[in-house]
């Protein structure tokens, strides 16, 4: 009896005019222009690199503190399209890197967030380059470059468990806790990464110090309003949407609710600017304002934001690749130059793509280094 109901409800559902083969419905994709330009970018420094340049100094011809984000936009191309020369291609910048480093003192112009792969390609050349930063930038004053070395030293341990390298965290841990805070959240932003690298009690000291950073630049005034977003403010060099990728590390990374009106706060300002007439915008410039609206989109979803974002995109495109593939080094130089803050620009024009396909398989690197 069982048997024979089961084949009854079989022919019921055979007999059923349901089609399992019907088209899904189509729903048309965003157009992405952007990311047809970086690879453009890319085969054309990979396969020009070394006729305009000497090879020792690299594929944009700069040190690799210069194209960080440019290497890290290589991995993330060669995830996108399945072509390891792009891959292949930061790597060997990574293996000089740390060739270079052990054998000569070269100052941090970035938090260098790379030491992993480095140390999967090259581990001991990575640990005598950790070690020669030791031996080399003990002594800082800065706690800007205190927290790129701190950093180091924490990847460092993590791959090598070498005490040395706690010792040294140690050391300049103690220094910055006995100066007063400064107002600059960059410290903050390695010591929390460090944290997660080393064993207690340094762990709790580094957050320590991460949080009393916090609170200090979140109880500064920051008066957006009077800003002028795309240039650079006089006394320390900084754009206001490159400290807001400041702020957009710190809330990522704690949650904490005024980090995230400080970020609203500066994508509002750019809503509504616009270089002028005369003024010698950077690539860097609009890198961060794209990643700053982008950041915004997230965590409110108004497409104000991501329109914004893909405005000024649109105008950087037009403006720094209008002469090729190779892109210029600002709106008024015929040149590409790295330290201009190429490298920058890409990575947010790569992240606005995977924004405007919902591509998570991929995850785009965080635009926040430039500090």
């Amino acid at each position: 009896m069982r048997a024979a109901r089961i084949c009854a409800v079989l022919i019921a559902i055979g007999s059923t005019q349901v089609s399992f083969s019907a088209e899904i419905p189509k729903v048309p994709v965003p157009p992405s222009p952007y990311l047809p330009i970086i690879y453009k970018f890319a085969d054309a420094i990979l396969e020009q690199g070394t006729n305009r340049v000497e090879v020792k100094s690299g594929p944009i011809g700069v040190a690799p503190h210069h194209q960080e984000n440019w290497l890290r936009v290589l991995y993330t191309l060669s995830e996108l399209s399945g072509k390891p020369k792009y891959r292949n291609a930061a790597d060997t910048e990574l293996r000089r890197f740390v060739e270079n480093q052990e054998r000569t003192r070269q100052d941090f112009v970035r938090p260098w967030v790379l030491w992993d792969r480095c140390f999967e390609l090259a581990p001991e050349s990575s640990k005598r380059a950790a070690l020669a930063v030791r031996e080399h930038q003990i002594g800082t004053n800065s706690a800007r470059e205190a927290g790129f070395y701190i950093r180091t030293w924490a990847a460092a341990y993590a791959h090598t468990t070498n005490e040395l390298f706690l010792k040294s965290i140690d050391a300049l841990v103690a220094r910055c806790e006995k100066k007063a805070p400064s107002t600059n959240v960059s410290l903050a932003i390695d010591c929390d990464a460090a944290s997660r690298l080393v064993p207690e009690p340094l762990a709790s000291r580094l957050r320590a110090l991460a949080d009393r950073e916090d609170k200090v630049f979140c109880s500064l005034p920051h008066d957006l309003k009077s800003s002028t977003p795309l240039r650079r403010v006089p006394n320390d060099g900084y754009t206001t949407a490159q400290i807001a990728m400041m702020c957009v590390s710190r809330y990522e990374n704690t949650g904490k609710v005024e980090y995230r009106d400080l970020i609203h706060a500066a994508a509002d300002a750019y809503l509504g600017s616009l270089p002028g007439e005369g003024v010698d915008a950077l690539p860097m410039t609009f890198g961060h304002a794209i990643s700053l609206e982008l950041a915004a989109w997230r965590s409110t979803a108004r497409q104000a934001y991501l329109d914004r974002a893909r405005a000024l995109a649109d105008i950087a495109v037009k403006r720094f690749f209008d002469a090729g593939p190779l892109p210029r080094a600002s709106f008024t130089s015929q040149n590409g130059e790295a330290i201009t803050g190429v490298d920058t620009l890409s990575l947010a024009l790569v992240e606005l793509h995977l924004h405007i396909l919902h591509i998570t398989a991929v995850r785009c690197p965080s635009n926040t280094i430039d500090r």
